[in-house]
This record gives C-alpha cells, sequence and structure tokens, in this order.
C-alpha cells in the first residue's frame, strides 16, 4: 500500500500498558517566531506629539530655558516619563505678578523683592522664622500664559503657575475643590488668563524654601 505521507508513531503509557496512536507530522503546527524585543526608552528630544520614546514615555513639549515669548521659535519636545507628561503643563512655573510676600514688616509685592530682603519661611518642623533672601527671579511669558486662581475657605487667594509646586509634594494644578491646602479647604482652583508679562519666584534661605504668597504657603521653585 503506498503511502503519501510518513506515519509517526507515538506511544503513551496509561497504567501498566501502552496505547498506540499515530501522528499525521503535517498536522503539528511549527512553533511561531518568539516576541520581538522590548523597545528600549529614547532618551533626549524626539520630534513631536505621537513620536515613539518607548514604554513608559511620552513626547511632550519642553518648558524651556527659554519661556517662549511671542516671537520665539518654540522650544522643541523632550521624551518625559508618562507620570511627568500626564501633569498640568503650564510654563513657566512662578507666581503671578500681583503676589505679595509675607515679611517681618508687612506683606511686599514679590516684583520689589530682592536678594538679602527678610520674608517668613518655615523651618522643617514647621516653625515659622524670618530668613534673607538668597534669589529673586522674573520669567517672561507669552500673552497665551494662564495661571491658577486659588481661593481657599478662609479667604486667602493667590494666582500661581499650574506647575508651581506645593509644600506637600503636589503641584498647584493638580489641588481641586475639596481638598485640604494649608489648614483651609480649596474652593476652587481654576485657570484664568495671566493679565502681565512676566511671572516671579524668590528663594529664602533655609532647608525648605518656603514661603508665604497672599498668606498661602508655597515652595520655591528655585528650590534644588
Amino acid at each position: 500500500m503506498k503511502i503519501g505521507l510518513p506515519i509517526a508513531i507515538a506511544a503513551v503509557a496509561i497504567g501498566a500498558g501502552a496505547y498506540y496512536f499515530s501522528v499525521n507530522p503535517g498536522s503539528i503546527p511549527t512553533p511561531g517566531p518568539g516576541p520581538g524585543p522590548v523597545p528600549t526608552p529614547i532618551p533626549g528630544d524626539c520630534s513631536g506629539p505621537g513620536d515613539s520614546c518607548g514604554p513608559g514615555y511620552t513626547c511632550i513639549e519642553k518648558c524651556g530655558p527659554p519661556v517662549v515669548r511671542e516671537g520665539d521659535p518654540p522650544p522643541g519636545y523632550y521624551c518625559a516619563t508618562n507620570d511627568v507628561a500626564s501633569q498640568p503643563r503650564n510654563c513657566p512655573i512662578c507666581l503671578a505678578s500681583n503676589a505679595m510676600i509675607g515679611t517681618p514688616w508687612g506683606d511686599v509685592s514679590v516684583k520689589d523683592l530682592q536678594a538679602g530682603d527678610v520674608v517668613w519661611s518655615l523651618d522643617p518642623d514647621g516653625k515659622k522664622m524670618a530668613q534673607p533672601v538668597l534669589a529673586v527671579a522674573k520669567t517672561p511669558v507669552s500673552s497665551s500664559h494662564q495661571v491658577v486662581d486659588l481661593k481657599l475657605s478662609d479667604g486667602r487667594e493667590a494666582w500661581v503657575s499650574a506647575n508651581h509646586p506645593t509644600t506637600d509634594g503636589r503641584l498647584v494644578g493638580e489641588l481641586k475643590a475639596g481638598d485640604t491646602y494649608d489648614g483651609a479647604s480649596v474652593l476652587s482652583a481654576e485657570l484664568v488668563p495671566y493679565w502681565d508679562d512676566a511671572t516671579y519666584d524668590l528663594l529664602p534661605d533655609g532647608d525648605t524654601g518656603y514661603y508665604f504668597a497672599n498668606g498661602i504657603l508655597l515652595k520655591s521653585t528655585l528650590k534644588n
């Protein structure tokens, strides 16, 4: 008898005996190629939204420096971790020009502060203390810049860029109505158009970099 395909005989031991069955080799699936190599995250720059940066990374626009002003070229893009890319991106990250900074002699406009002036700060134990200002910063912004209008339940209100750090590890742009911050409830935290051409910040001496803007405790963006 002529057989078109070779037959493989297999034996399977069950209990005390062996049972035989035939297998057509053509019916045995051939293993396919294994999974491809996992792409590695691409550090550095990328070309724009949608460009691949590898798993766990997203291509987002840079904030600067320099901060983009009217007529400046776009700042380009870079690969950021997904948690950074998901945060509110509103550059730069400083105070509005109407911020009043608490000092031992009363509130002073952030625009008037200079290195060497003394402001109220907190030490790591939460003790209020007077500290000299080590540095001040003024950052130009575009006409499309926005700030968060932060209103607290005790009447305090400040206008701060969304990526400005709070004293409890959050960003101002992450605060929402009902949250607790600086001993009060957040009534609202909404982005509004900014009215000036620059934002401001300061760095008090000490271990925390904390200061009071319109009575609200914030952390300096100049603190390393």
